[in-house]
């Protein structure tokens, strides 16, 4: 199982995914809850990390090996970053060009627009939350694809 995380100046999105790329679990938290997400994944405490769930299941994540964390390489990634590297967990960065556009179109694959809002091109669409752990599903596919014809890059430890 790998952990995408898409780290931004104020939240934090997370996605749980297995080798074939499937959602399992993903959220959005507050970036200054950072560590104690980080402490929660450490302790495999579920409850802590479900309460942010927003798609797929929390249990899909029972019994499942992390593999490693993917950190998107934005503007604040040095931060995260940091409080990976302290707490010892393997890491590699991302490039996240456009995993917020695709982020977009994920969201409207697993929630489909209703009624008029069908005749409306998805490009035009505006999301009705956040897709920040929509951005790191799309980081966790990126890397999977990349390690598929390159082998992985690693800049983490």
């Amino acid at each position: 199982m790998y952990l995408g995380l898409d780290p931004g100046r104020d939240k934090v999105g997370f996605a749980f995914v297995n080798e074939e790329g499937v959602l399992l679990c993903s959220g959005i938290f507050q970036a200054e809850s950072f560590e104690a997400f980080l402490s929660a994944l450490i302790g495999e405490n579920w409850d802590y990390i479900g309460s942010y769930k927003l798609e797929g299941s929390i249990s899909a994540l029972f019994g499942q090996k992390l593999e490693v964390v993917l950190l998107g390489g934005g503007t604040t990634f040095k931060d995260f970053e940091q409080v990976l590297q302290r707490n010892g967990i393997r890491y590699e960065i991302v490039d996240e060009s456009f995993t917020t556009l695709k982020a977009r179109k994920a969201y409207f694959q697993i929630h489909p627009p209703k009624g008029l809002r069908r005749c409306i091109p998805s490009s035009l669409l505006i999301p009705k939350r956040d897709v920040d752990d929509l951005a790191a599903w799309e980081l966790v596919k990126k890397w999977l694809q990349n390690k598929d014809i390159h082998g992985g890059v690693s800049y983490g430890f």
